[in-house]
């Protein structure tokens, strides 16, 4: 790969950080994906080995990215390796190839770009199979277009022949396909316009906030089409991209950005522990869990569930002082029985749940609205076997995997007391960038639930960046090399001060929603706050210590939230989260830099803060009680490094 130095001018964001630094941050020694800045003019994008990020002109992003994912027969995308990476740059253009092979060289892709400065930009991939037919689920050039300035907003859309129609991008989240058999598209955000075009192959629009990512995708091969396919000849596949118009007027600063606290008319949400078999951890695990503690233990049940379990189960609610609402997952056999087998073990165990959500486990999967839907009984007949056993218990309807199975088979309102789904960030896409993005999906993803709920409480399961089960393929990837995967069960950035600010993002986000409750970890196990004897410590820990990750700290200041007033917090500059709440008298704010570069932000008055943050890691990893013990300083204002969270604590 060339040095990408050549950028028009534009800074270069290397991998940078020592071993020490990435684990830390990111739970793993792979580094980022070390994006260059290109501009020509007044068109500029972030370029990678894996996609063009971040297409704007005049400083408006008009298209997310442009990238040539290859999927898996399980959805997930295959590593692509290098043989060859070359940008060169004239007068006014600059132009680049990139070699590629997926699955050990039996697909080849050549991909290549032109801009200039009048504003085009041609992306092309051809994709040659080497040694008979390459068989994939997906393969190609994929468009993401923004959300933010388009939800709602006019898009002209061309067909196949030239026939054209003028329709919307969805503002409520669509469970098919908004928009099919396109060959062009032309939009507008403000004064900035862009009409893209597409060779090649026949491409559809999905709307992928469904899964929480913050993009209107265009791809191919459309849906109708049966998979997994084949390859067997080259196939070259192009997008162009004309951007035009008028630069914005642009009103600097007088000062920088400062904190504003209001109160925001809302309580904090609860904070639960997801818990299943083998994620309860051994006495030393649930000594450091015990001290988060947790408003619930959601816990997932199968008929086979062990009474020890349960027993176990119920000895750390009591600790936490929390309640246990349950996810009755049913073989499809016998679903009527297994809920009463259920039953009668969680009431030998001494355990009578508040809320029951109760699912067939075929529903793990995702069917398109249009597809054939498992036989036996759906889900809102299960409701009402379920209240017929769990008298006392809140019944719940809804999905236990994403909003998108939540949206293609939707709860009825009238006989559920409560709506529910998960959240995963990583099903598209697993670089830090799409990750963050998430946060900015989120917001639309709970005001299309509240739209399908009925006014009915809204719950949130385990809203984490890791993948807990595979809906659209038959396993996750258990990845056990610890890199940033798409569908992977153990995302490394879980453990890192990465995961912490993106919990702090997630929490921000139910700002004005519904959501009353959500989890963002489990004791142990893959989502866990606690570890012990785990192989990936951040270097200086010894093998077979208890830690736990700075989560954790995240977790236990929100669950102390829970219940309590939230304030709005405004004022904060861009790729700053921030989430707070009225608890005794004192304001108790967590404020996250979501990005790899420092930010600084005034305070309203002076504040108690302890920041978490690459040199207070390793202590905060080690002390459970580190929001107690660790040092305060009194501060007017804050500087934040890449992906720190910092604690403040304010009088009134």
């Amino acid at each position: 790969m060339d040095s990408g130095m050549e950028t028009g001018g534009i800074a270069v964001s290397g991998s940078g950080g020592d071993p020490t630094d990435l684990v830390a941050i990111f739970g793993t020694m792979e580094p980022p994906v070390p994006w260059r800045a290109m501009q020509v003019g007044a068109l500029s994008f972030l370029l990678s080995e894996q996609s063009i990020r971040s297409i704007k002109w005049h400083g408006v992003e008009l298209v997310r990215a442009i990238s040539w994912p290859v999927r898996d027969e399980n959805w997930a995308t295959y590593p692509c390796v290098t043989l060859n990476d070359a940008t060169a740059r004239s007068d006014g253009r600059i132009t680049g190839r990139i070699e590629q092979e997926v699955s050990g060289g039996r697909l080849g892709l050549v991909v290549e770009f032109s801009a200039n400065d009048a504003g085009l930009l041609t992306v092309s991939v051809t994709m040659t199979p080497v040694g008979g037919p390459f068989a994939t689920n997906r393969a190609g050039l994929t468009v993401l277009h923004p959300i933010l300035g388009l939800s709602g907003g006019s898009v002209r859309v061309t067909h196949p022949g030239g026939a054209e129609e003028i329709t919307r991008f969805p503002e409520q989240i669509m469970p098919s396909q908004p928009m099919k058999e396109i060959t062009g598209l032309a939009y507008a955000i403000g004064a900035a316009h862009v009409d893209v075009s597409f060779e090649g192959e026949v491409f559809e629009m999905e709307d992928q906030r469904n899964w929480s990512d913050a993009s209107y995708k265009t791809y191919c091969v459309p849906l109708k089409e049966p998979f997994t396919y084949e390859i067997g000849a080259p196939v070259t596949q192009r997008v162009r991209l004309s951007l035009r118009g008028d630069a914005p007027v642009v009103r600097r600063a007088e000062r920088a950005p400062a904190l504003g606290v209001e109160p925001l008319g809302q309580v904090a949400p609860a904070i639960g522990l997801a818990l299943e078999e083998g994620w309860e951890g051994d006495a030393a695990a649930r000594d450091l869990i015990a001290g988060c503690g947790a408003s619930h233990l959601l816990l997932r049940l199968r008929a086979s569930v062990a009474p020890a379990f349960l027993d176990e189960a119920g000895l750390l609610a009591g600790r936490l002082g929390a309640g246990i609402d349950v996810e009755l997952l049913l073989e499809d056999a016998e679903p009527f029985a297994a809920i009463d087998t259920l039953a009668a073990k969680l009431a030998a165990a001494g355990i009578a749940p508040e809320r029951v959500l109760a699912l067939n486990e075929a529903y793990l999967k995702s069917y398109q609205p249009s597809a054939t839907w498992p036989e036996g009984p759906q889900p809102h007949e299960l409701v009402a076997a379920a209240r017929r056993v769990f008298r006392e218990a809140l019944i719940g309807g809804g999905m236990l995997t994403n909003f998108t199975e939540f949206n293609r088979c939707r709860p009825d309102p009238a006989v559920c007391d409560y709506v529910f789904h998960g959240n995963s960030a990583t099903v598209h896409a697993s670089d830090d960038l799409s990750v963050m993005e998430t946060l900015e999906a989120l917001p639309q993803v709970f005001s299309s639930a509240e739209a399908l709920s009925g006014g009915l409480a809204y719950r949130l399961g385990l809203v984490s960046i890791g993948m807990r089960t595979n809906p659209y393929g038959s396993s996750v990837s258990e990845n056990t090399v610890q890199l940033r995967e798409t569908m992977a069960r153990a995302d490394p950035r879980h453990r890192g001060l990465f995961g912490a600010a993106w919990a702090v993002g997630v929490l921000a986000s139910t700002a004005g929603s519904r959501v009353e409750a959500l989890c963002l970890g489990a004791p142990t196990g893959p989502f866990g706050l606690a570890y012990m004897r785990q192989r990936f410590l951040q270097p200086g820990f010894d093998r077979g210590e208890g830690v736990v990750v700075p989560l954790y700290h995240v977790v236990r200041l929100a669950r102390e939230m829970a219940g309590h007033p939230r304030v709005a917090l405004s004022g904060l500059p861009e790729g700053v989260a921030a989430y707070g709440a009225t608890v005794n008298g004192a304001t108790r704010i967590m404020v996250a830099n979501l990005t790899r570069s420092p930010q600084s932000l005034a305070l309203p008055r002076a504040a108690e803060v302890t920041i978490l943050d690459g040199a207070s890691a390793s202590a905060a990893m080690k002390d459970p009680n580190w929001l107690d013990t660790a040092p305060r300083k009194q501060q007017s204002d804050l500087r934040l490094e890449g992906y720190a969270v910092a604690m403040l604590e304010m009088e009134g």
